[in-house]
C-alpha cells in the first residue's frame, strides 16, 4: 500500500481538531462564558478526565460511557459528563466546605454515539453546578447566568425552554405502571409523539383523566398561556400541580428580572438523564435544529455519594454555541495582529531583540527561513 495508513493522517469519526482561527474563535467564546461564571462568584474546578466507572452508572449515562481496565484491575471510564463527577467531588474532597458550593468547569467529555451524520463523541462543555442553598433562588440564579452567557457571546434570537420533571413524574407515580412503560412514555413525551403516548398507555389501568394529561404534555409547549392550560389539564394530580406551581414561581422571578421575553414553556421537557428531579431547561435558537445547552435540578444525586444536598446546574456546548454564532454572524473574532519578523546572523542578538519586543507585547516570528 502506498502512502501512510489513514490512521496516521485522519482522526477517528466523532472527534475534532481545531487550528488557527477556528481555535482562536472557540477560545474567545470560552473566555466570554467563563468571565460570566467568575462574575457570579463561581469557583473553577478541573476534575479528572477519567474516574471509576461506577461514578457514571446511571441508566442514561452507562450505555454512552467508554470504559477500560486500569493497571490495578479497576474498571475506569472516561468522563461522559461533569455533573456526576462534580457531585462525587463535592461529597468527598470538598465535604468540609459549607454549602452552597458554586463550581464551574470547561472541558471535554467523551460519549459513545451511534454512527450518524453530525454525531460527536468528543464534546467541549462549559457549565456550572450550584450545590446546596435555597432551591428557588438557585434555580433563578442559574437561569440568569445562562442568559447572560448567551448575551455576552453575542447570540441572538435564543430562548430558555423551561419545564419541570415533577409534572410528568407526578402523573405516573403511583399509577401502577412498570418501569419499562414509564421510560417508554418519557421517551414519547419528550419526542412530542401523542400517538406514541396513546400506544404506550394501551392496555393500562390508568385513569382516563391521567392518561389524557400525559398525552397533553406533548402539546403543552409555547408561550406563557401554556401555564393556564396546564392548570386545567393537571388538576387531577396534586403532585403535578405542585410542580407546576414551582415552575410558575421561577418564571415570575425571571419576569421581574427582565428575562420574560426570553422564556418559553415546555412541559414535555422531561430530559434524558435520569438524575433530574425538578426544573429542567434547554437553550434553543431558531434554525439550529438542536439545543445549544441545558440543565436542571438534581436533588438526589449527591446523596448517592454520601452528602445529601439539593443541586442545580447547566452546561453550554462550546461546539454548538460556536455554530450558532457563526450562523448568526455574531461576535466575529478579530484577526490576529501581524507578526514582526525577527532574525539575524548573530543568533544571540536576534533572540535578545525578540525577547525585548515580546516584553512590550509585540507578536514576533523568530528565525530565518522554513523547514520542509
Amino acid at each position: 500500500m502506498n502512502g501512510p495508513h489513514r490512521g496516521q493522517t485522519q482522526v477517528p469519526p466523532g472527534v475534532q481538531c481545531f487550528v488557527g482561527d477556528e481555535a482562536r474563535r472557540r477560545r474567545r467564546i470560552e473566555e466570554a462564558v467563563v468571565s460570566v461564571f467568575e462574575g457570579w462568584d463561581y469557583e473553577e474546578i478541573i476534575p479528572p478526565i477519567f474516574d471509576y466507572a461506577d461514578v457514571f452508572a446511571g441508566g442514561a449515562l452507562a450505555p454512552k460511557t467508554y470504559s477500560f481496565i486500569g493497571r490495578d484491575g479497576s474498571v475506569l471510564a472516561l468522563r461522559p459528563d461533569f455533573t456526576s463527577l462534580l457531585a462525587k467531588i463535592a461529597a468527598g474532597r470538598l465535604r468540609d466546605r459549607p454549602a452552597p458550593l458554586r463550581l464551574y468547569y470547561s472541558g471535554e467529555v467523551v460519549r459513545f454515539e451511534p454512527p450518524k451524520a453530525g454525531a460527536q463523541s468528543e464534546l467541549h462543555q462549559m457549565g456550572l453546578e450550584h450545590l446546596g442553598g435555597d432551591a428557588r433562588a438557585a434555580d433563578a440564579e442559574v437561569l440568569a447566568i445562562a442568559a447572560e452567557c448567551l448575551e455576552r457571546t453575542g447570540a441572538a434570537d435564543w430562548a430558555l425552554a423551561l419545564g419541570h420533571v415533577g409534572v410528568f413524574n407526578g402523573l405516573v407515580e403511583g399509577a401502577g405502571l412498570s418501569a419499562a412503560r414509564v421510560e417508554l412514555l418519557r421517551e414519547r413525551v419528550e419526542a412530542k409523539d401523542a400517538a406514541g403516548v396513546r400506544e404506550a398507555l394501551s392496555g393500562s389501568d390508568l385513569r382516563v383523566s391521567t392518561a389524557e394529561a400525559i398525552e397533553r404534555l406533548t402539546a403543552l409547549a409555547g408561550g406563557r398561556d401554556v401555564l393556564q392550560d396546564a392548570e386545567r389539564v393537571l388538576a387531577p394530580s396534586s403532585a403535578a400541580t405542585a410542580a407546576l406551581a414551582e415552575l410558575r414561581a421561577v418564571i415570575a422571578a425571571l419576569d421581574v428580572a427582565g428575562l420574560g421575553l426570553r422564556i418559553a414553556v415546555d412541559l414535555g421537557e422531561v430530559r434524558g438523564l435520569d438524575y433530574y428531579t425538578g426544573l429542567v431547561f434547554r437553550v434553543f435558537a431558531p434554525g439550529l435544529g438542536f439545543e445549544v445547552g441545558g440543565g436542571g435540578r438534581y436533588d438526589g444525586l449527591l446523596a448517592r455519594f454520601g452528602r445529601p444536598l439539593p443541586a442545580v446546574g447547566f452546561m453550554l456546548g462550546l461546539d454548538r454555541l460556536a455554530l450558532l454564532l457563526d450562523r448568526q454572524g455574531a461576535g466575529a473574532t478579530p484577526a490576529a495582529a501581524a507578526a514582526e519578523a525577527v532574525s539575524g546572523k548573530d543568533l544571540g542578538r536576534a533572540l535578545k531583540f525578540a525577547r525585548e519586543r515580546r516584553a512590550v507585547g509585540a507578536r514576533v516570528r523568530f528565525g530565518n527561513g522554513t523547514t520542509p
